[in-house]
Order: structure tokens, then C-alpha cells, then sequence
């Protein structure tokens, strides 16, 4: 007999799930805590279940909440609820696939889809067969029921339908020729279910959808000028998925696509166009086939510009040229902000002649990308136009210019003012891929773009200010003479009046620009600190919540721009008091405690012993921070009912303290003794914390704390080479953690010594060799590794230098192309103390060894007389067979060993 609800609890139910839509947040916690208990009883799956399926006279608000919270019911519960109730709760469901109701229908689906994907594919066997069966049904409803639970578990399990089911046969083998059939089919929303399912395996490079894909190519275009714009856009991102996953089948019709998307482009439905236009974005990131773009570019180029002027529909959203500057923002103004932990890399202080950062950090330059355009409406055709359009001036540098200047000289020469900020925005996104080319035509342009950020439109002065900042390097570094008096000066000046603008768009879009610029300029900004920081701390009293998070953003950047420089009392007065006033007055769970304390980081690593007198304020609360912060944590996970506060408070206090201990150096040691050592307790409870990014930073700080206050480190050594040694992963899953942990190794064996270090050794070996050795190490991890394994070479040679063999060839090879620096000494005199203690094990390393010696620019004396020595003793011990292996190396690199190191 089938199962039926006892009618008083099925009405009370009811009861509740009317209620879940009231505004009052009394009533709605009330009935949360009805739905709570009622969850308790054994049938409330059944009784939601009926709900959704069979009560058909209720609205189809109340079912579909029944529906959602038994999908959660489900999700939540899984592993506990019997399997004849999940097969009732599956075949019921798809029952009532025919509902009439559309919202009801997908609720159905979302419930079958959630039990499929989490049992397994292959534990349910009978439910595709079914679901395609119901494809064949002669009811409309029944189909797109079908069709939507199908979508949905093959984008929740697209992987497990590449794997045979128990009888043999891959699902896809069959799935996929049927959904092909529906490719022409008479309801429209059948032809985008079909075209937008098959596509997620041609993304996925399914190996089912390989024999078919010639057929998926014909089908497609067969729907290339359909009626129906879901259809167009499925197609649009299917050729997408072809240019990414398989283009070889597009490459013969080249032509022929790049027409079609060049017409699909200009569209007059604006998201038509923008999903023709991913096609650009995506072409050009394929370096195989950018090239084949080329012929068309005359018309591609112009198409993509025109898409970037803003239509009627974003100017209901954005034109806004209000004086807003008062306005107060509320919390849904500030998106959430996510705190990067400090990683220790080999790379992070160096910069390129030209003033680049040269980091390796992915990050920031995924940051800078979001400036084009992240303070205006969500992904557009706009966007989308002048990401396409970046994007091709990066894969064909100047050689698109030809077709850029004519269209941007008629666009910023136009009286429309949406035309002039298309060819603005334009402009900007060419920077990166066509500077050389633009260096001619940037005497004239940048003025022009200085004098727009008096525009009378607001979004004409924002974009000037972004535009402006991309061609910063060539105000700096540009090739004519007094480059910076006659374009950074008056592009610095812009920018800081633009930064007191009374629309809140113009300060967020000058104030990033600026940031951009001073960081470009690095050491170049010094001469102008006092002007800045006057505008800054004005900003400062201007500017709501939204925009005080950049302004704090730009005076961090500063202060890594100039470092020492800011070391001035003049300056200090100006800035530390408005800083200091915002670290007393904001409450500790504020949304700006986050980047006030990554601009105090900066601060204080560049006044160094000048911080020393807000040092102790700033110490202790951080400490405490640090503490209450997982203490909360610890009883947020014992107590389910309470919320755990954002472990990123944690990060950013512990690298604050870095900041603090790298600052005052040794004589931060007083500080951190404080309260019988607690910030140590506190470090040893982050480096076992279960989020990775609070260990990294917990590692971050035992380095610097190893460097400089290694009296208060020593005692705890034992206790916090226990719980750092397990963390140098040669899976390196947790890959910043490793090279932390790696890294603050090298820095407590320089401190130990060769006795507290003995017991550590052979551990730390087994670990770091397999590390470096392991050619799929992410570089900078492997440079850690190899420091530290040198580092340790010279505390221990005893114990490190019998295993030199294993992997000398690969930590010459990984150090030689690091720059000089002290950690790379320290290394080296390792190194070389372990072939003194060991010859033989550097032989079959020999000329690699000789390589990234002579790649060393300016050794200190100490470590030059090491390699001397060294050299003299390898030559010795080779004796008539020096010259011969001399002769192995290329001439330059003999001549540079016999002059520097008289070998």
C-alpha cells in the first residue's frame, strides 16, 4: 500500500510553508524552528515528497519550497536515509514530471538530479533509460521535464557518464546521438536543451562525443540563423566550446564562422551579441589559431569597437553624474574582499629594469584586469568587446593598430559622448599589447586624456582615468627626454584632483588609477610624497565606505612604492595621525579592518625602525585579535548555533606582526616577549589551524620570527619542528603552506645551528629532495627547497653532504636563474661547504654546478672566496682532466671562471 500523510501534521506543514514568504524576520525564525523539528520526524521526506507531487490545488510557491527543502533534506541527510525511501522519493519524482507547472517540473528535476548525482550514476541504472524514454512521449510537458532532469545530471555528472554502467554500455554512447536528434525539433526550448546539454561534452573533450562531433557540427549550424534567441545564444556558446576543445572542426570553414560571428556580434539583441562575442575572446587566447585571425582583423577590429559603446539599457543602471560624495554606501555597495596570505618567493622584491613588478603572482594581474571595468554593470557586450579587444592587441601587438587608429580617431573626435568614452575605453585596452605602437601618438592623447578627467559625464571622467593609467609606464619611462616633467607630472596631478571628485565613480575609477600609476613608478614617486599624501589623508574625510577600502589600497601601494623614503618625519606627520585615528575608532569586525591591516603591512615595512612608536598599540591588538578570533572558531565548532568570525582577521593580524618583526627587527624581539610569549603560543595554534591560508601566514611569520627573535624561538623548538616537518608535502596539495613551511626551515637552521638542528635533518631531507628533484614542483616551491636544503648543507654538511649525489644536478639547475640575493648566498656557502665535504658528489653535477656560478653578478666577499677555494680544490682533485672538462663548457663561461674565480 502506498504511503499517505497523516492529514493534522501534512495541514501543519502546509501552514508553514505559506508562511516561509512574510517579511517579518520574527515569523520567519519562528517557523524555521517549527520546519527544524518537524525535519526530525522519520517521514518528512514523504510528506514534502507530497507535497510537491500530489497536492496540485496548492500554489505553486508552497510545492516548490517543499521541493527545495527536500532537495537540502536530501543533500543534508544523504548517507543516513534508507535506499527504498530515495528510490520512492526518484520514481515519484519522475512521475510527476508532467506537472503543468514549469517551476514545479524543475523542482522535480533539481530533487532526481540531487539523488543521482550524489549515489552515483551507476547505482541508479534505471533512471537514464526511463528519462530518455520520457524524450519520446508524445506530451510537451513530459519532454522538457525530461529534458530538464537530463541537463541537470549530466552537468553534475558529466565525468561518471563517460563510465560504463554495470551491463557494459556508456550512457554517452547512447545519450548523445539522441540529444542530437532534438538539435531541429519544433519547440524551441527543446532545441536549446539539446544544443546546450551536447555542448557541456564538447567542453568536457567527452571521448563518447569525438565519433559524433561531425554530426554535432552540421546540426549545429543547421540552427546558425534560428528564430529563437535561447536557441542563438546556445549556439553561440557551442562554437565557443568548439574553439576551445576542438577547432579543428571549425578550421575549415573558417571563413564561413568568422562571418557568422562577425554578424552575430552586432546583433540587436544585446546578449546574442555578447555570447557572439566570448567567440573572440576565446579565438585569440588559442595561440595555435590567433594567427589564422589575421586576414580578418579590417573587420573584426571596428565590429568589437563599436560593441563597446554603452546601450540605452546600461544607461538606465549607470549614468549617474550626480555629486553622490555624501552619500552614504550601505553594506550591498561593498563587494566581499578576500585577503591573499603572505607567500615567501624568490621573486617578490625584484623588478625588471623598466619598474615592472616581476612577482609571478597570477593574482594581481587578475586584479588589474577587473579595473577595466568592475565598478559598472555585471559581464556586457562592453566588456566582453574590450576584454576581446585587449586580448587581440596582446596576440598581435601593433599590427592591429592599422585597423584601431582610424575608428579611435573618429570616436574620440565625436560630439556623442558615448562614442568619445567607447574610443576612450578602446584606447586603454590596446595599452598593454600595442605600447611601442602608441608611443608616437601618446604626446598628443595623453593631454587629451587629462583634460577629460574634467569631463562634464561622469563615466567619460572614470574611464579617462583608467585609460590614462594604462599608458602610466610611458609617462614614466617613455622614450623622449624629461619624460617625467612633462607627462607623469601633469598625469600625477590629474589624478590626484580627479581622487577629490564629487561623484563617487570618479574617486573609485581615479583613486585605482592611481594606485596603478604609483606602483608603476615605484622609487620614481619619492619626489612627490608630500602632494600625495596631503590628497590622500583629504580622501580620507571625503570618501563613504566603498571607496576608503582603494584609499587604503593606494597608501599601502605608496608605501611599498617609496619603502625608506617615507621614513621622513615631515611625512610621518601628515600620514601615521589620520592612520592611527581609523585603527582606534574601527571596531574589530568592521569590512575595513581587512585592508587597514594589509596598509599597516606596508607601512611599517617601509618607515622599518621608524614604526617603532605605534609599534606596541598595534602589536597587542593584533594579538588579541588573533587569539578572541580562534577562540570564537574553537566554540563556533563545538556550538552549531554559533557563527565562526571570518578566519581572514586572523591572516591579516599575523602578517601585520610580520610586518612589525621585519620592521624593528631584532628589537621587535621585547615586543613579542610580551604576556610570556603568547604570540608564539598563538603561532604554534595557526600552524595546525584546519584553513591552509591561516597556516601559511602562520609559517610567513615563524620565519621572520626565526630571523629575529630566535632567543624566544629556541626553547620551542621542539614542539615547532613537530608540527612544521609533517607540512613540507612532497604531494604539495597545500602548495603555499609547503613553501612557507620550506622556507622557514632554512631561516631556523641559520639560527640553530648545527646541534639543536641534528635531530631535524634526515627528516627534512626525505622531504625537501623529493621536492626539488620532482620536475612538477611549482618553481617557487622549488626554489625554497633548494635554499633550504643548502642552508642546511652549511649549518649540517655532516649529514647533508653524503646525499649531495641525489640532487646537486637539480638545485644548480633550479638556483641558477634566481637572482642574487642573501638567501641564495647563504645557500651557496652550503653548497659549497658540502663539495668541500664531499668532492665526489658534485661530479656528475660539475658543469651545471659551473653554470650557475658564473651566473652570480655580485657575490658578497665571503661567498667569493668560497668559490676560489672551491674551484682551486675541484681543479686540484681533477688534476690533468680539468682541461677537458673545462672544455665542456661554452667559451664565454671558461673565460668568466678563470677570471673570477682564478680557475
Amino acid at each position: 500500500m502506498e504511503w499517505q500523510p497523516e492529514p493534522e501534521s501534512l495541514q501543519q506543514l502546509i501552514q508553514l510553508l505559506n508562511s516561509t514568504n512574510m517579511a517579518d524576520n520574527a515569523v520567519q525564525q519562528q517557523n524555521n524552528q517549527r520546519l527544524e523539528q518537524l525535519s526530525q520526524v522519520p517521514d518528512f521526506i514523504n510528506y514534502l515528497l507530497y507535497v510537491l507531487v500530489f497536492m496540485k490545488d496548492e500554489s505553486s510557491l508552497v510545492r516548490t519550497v517543499a521541493g527545495l527543502l527536500l532537495k537540502n533534506k536530501v543533500k543534508q541527510d544523504f548517507e543516513q536515509i534508507p535506499r527504498s525511501v530515495l528510490e520512492y522519493v526518484v520514481r515519484k519524482s519522475i512521475d510527476g514530471i508532467g506537472d503543468p507547472v514549469t517551476m514545479v517540473r524543475h523542482t522535480l528535476g533539481t530533487v532526481v538530479a540531487t539523488v543521482v548525482a550524489l549515489g552515483k550514476v551507476g547505482n541508479w541504472p534505471d533512471v537514464l533509460p526511463r528519462l530518455l524514454q520520457l524524450l519520446d512521449s508524445s506530451e510537451y510537458v513530459v519532454v522538457e521535464g525530461g529534458w530538464d532532469i537530463l541537463h541537470k545530471i549530466c552537468e553534475e555528472c558529466d565525468q561518471e557518464l563517460e563510465e560504463p554502467l554495470p551491463d557494459g554500455t556508456r550512457p554517452l554512447n547512447v545519450m548523445i546521438p539522441k540529444f542530437l536528434t532534438f538539435f531541429g525539433a519544433e519547440s524551441p526550448v527543446l532545441r536549446e536543451y539539446a544544443i546546450s546539454t551536447t555542448t557541456l561534452f564538447v567542453t568536457q573533450r567527452s571521448e563518447s562525443m569525438q565519433p559524433m562531433m561531425d554530426t554535432f557540427v552540421v546540426e549545429l549550424f543547421k540552427r546558425a540563423n534560428d528564430d529563437n534567441a535561447e536557441v542563438l545564444k546556445a549556439v553561440c556558446k557551442a562554437v565557443v566550446a568548439l574553439v576551445e576543445s576542438r577547432p579543428d572542426k571549425l578550421m575549415p570553414e573558417l571563413e564561413n564562422v568568422v562571418n557568422y560571428m562577425i554578424h552575430t556580434t552586432q546583433h540587436s539583441d544585446p546578449d546574442i551579441a555578447m555570447e557572439a562575442c566570448e567567440f573572440w575572446l576565446s579565438f585569440c587566447e588559442q595561440e595555435e589559431l590567433v594567427e589564422s585571425l589575421k586576414p580578418f582583423l579590417n573587420r573584426v577590429v571596428p565590429t568589437l569597437m563599436r560593441g563597446m559603446v554603452y546601450s540605452d539599457e546600461d544607461l538606465l543602471m549607470l549614468d549617474h553624474d550626480d555629486n553622490d560624495a555624501v552619500v552614504p554606501d550601505s553594506d550591498q555597495d561593498i563587494r566581499p574582499r578576500h585577503h591573499r596570505a603572505r607567500t615567501h618567493d624568490q621573486h617578490q622584491a625584484e623588478s625588471n629594469s623598466d619598474g615592472v613588478s616581476d612577482n609571478g603572482d597570477d593574482e594581481s594581474d587578475d586584479e588589474s584586469d577587473d579595473d577595466v571595468d568592475d565598478y559598472y554593470a555585471e559581464w556586457s557586450l562592453r566588456k566582453c568587446s574590450a576584454a576581446s579587444l585587449d586580448v587581440m592587441s596582446t596576440a598581435f601587438g601593433d599590427q592591429i593598430l592599422e585597423f584601431v587608429l582610424p575608428v579611435l580617431k573618429e570616436e574620440l573626435a565625436s560630439d556623442d559622448w558615448r562614442v568619445k568614452e567607447a574610443g576612450i575605453l578602446a584606447l586603454g585596452a590596446i595599452a598593454d599589447g600595442c605600447m611601442a605602437g602608441m608611443g608616437p601618438h601618446m604626446p598628443s592623447l595623453l593631454p587629451y586624456l587629462i583634460q577629460w578627467f574634467k569631463h562634464e559625464k561622469a563615466l567619460v571622467r572614470s574611464i579617462a582615468c583608467w585609460s590614462a593609467s594604462r599608458y602610466g609606464k610611458w609617462a614614466i619611462y617613455g622614450a623622449e627626454p624629461n619624460t617625467m616633467k612633462v607627462y607623469f607630472e601633469p598625469l600625477l596631478a590629474g589624478l590626484l584632483e580627479a581622487m577629490m571628485d564629487n561623484n563617487k565613480r570618479v574617486q573609485e575609477a581615479a583613486c585605482s588609477a592611481f594606485a596603478t600609476v604609483e606602483e608603476d613608478a615605484g622609487p620614481y614617486m619619492a619626489p612627490y610624497i608630500q602632494p600625495v599624501l596631503e590628497t590622500l589623508v583629504r580622501a580620507f574625510g571625503l570618501y563613504q565606505r566603498k571607496n576608503l577600502i582603494i584609499l587604503y589600497d593606494a597608501v599601502g601601494t605608496l608605501a611599498e612604492a617609496v619603502g625608506a623614503e617615507l621614513n621622513q618625519p615631515q611625512y610621518v606627520q601628515v600620514l601615521m595621525p589620520t592612520i592611527l585615528e581609523r585603527w582606534k575608532n574601527l571596531q574589530t569586525y568592521d569590512q575595513h579592518m581587512f585592508p587597514l591591516f594589509e596598509c599597516l603591512s606596508a607601512i611599517a615595512l617601509g618607515l622599518g625602525a621608524g614604526f617603532t612608536p605605534y609599534a606596541q598599540t598595534i602589536y597587542e591588538r593584533s594579538v588579541q585579535i588573533v587569539g578572541e578570533t580562534l577562540h570564537l572558531c574553537q566554540q563556533a565548532a563545538q556550538d552549531p548555533s554559533l557563527d565562526a568570525p571570518n578566519k581572514d582577521l586572523v591572516i591579516v593580524a599575523l602578517d601585520l606582526i610580520s610586518a612589525i618583526v621585519q620592521a624593528l627587527g631584532e628589537e621587535s624581539q621585547a615586543l613579542i616577549a610580551q604576556h610570556n610569549g603568547v604570540a608564539l603560543q598563538l603561532v604554534g595554534m595557526c600552524m595546525v589551524d584546519p584553513e591552509t591560508d591561516v597556516r601559511q601566514s602562520a609559517f610567513a611569520l615563524l620565519g621572520d620570527l626565526a630571523m629575529y627573535c630566535f632567543a624566544l624561538v629556541s626553547p620551542q623548538l621542539e614542539p615547532i619542528m613537530q608540527q612544521l616537518i609533517p607540512q613540507i608535502d612532497r604531494g604539495f596539495s597545500h602548495l603555499n603552506v609547503c613553501n612557507n613551511a620550506a622556507w622557514s626551515v632554512g631561516e631556523i637552521a641559520l639560527k640553530a645551528g648545527e646541534e639543536l638542528m641534528t635531530p631535524y635533518v634526515a627528516p627534512l631531507l626525505e622531504r625537501l629532495v623529493p621536492l626539488l628533484n620532482n620536475e612538477n614542483t611549482p618553481l617557487t616551491l622549488a626554489e625554497n627547497a633548494a635554499i633550504t636544503i643548502g642552508r642546511l648543507g652549511l649549518v649540517s654538511p655532516a649529514q647533508v653532504a653524503p646525499n649531495l649525489d641525489a640532487f646537486a644536478q637539480r638545485w644548480c639547475y633550479v638556483l641558477a636563474s634566481v637572482k642574487d640575493n642573501d638567501e641564495k648566498s647563504s645557500a651557496f656557502q652550503g653548497m659549497m661547504t658540502m663539495i668541500s665535504a664531499n668532492p665526489p658528489g658534485i661530479s656528475k653535477a660539475f658543469l651545471m654546478f659551473c653554470q650557475a656560478a658564473v651566473n652570480w653578478q655580485t657575490p658578497d666577499s665571503r661567498l667569493m672566496d668560497m668559490f676560489v677555494q672551491t674551484f682551486a680544490g675541484l681543479k686540484q682533485m681533477a688534476g690533468s682532466e680539468w682541461e677537458s672538462s673545462m672544455a665542456m663548457l661554452d667559451p664565454q663561461s671558461r673565460q668568466l671562471i678563470k677570471e673570477r674565480f682564478n680557475a
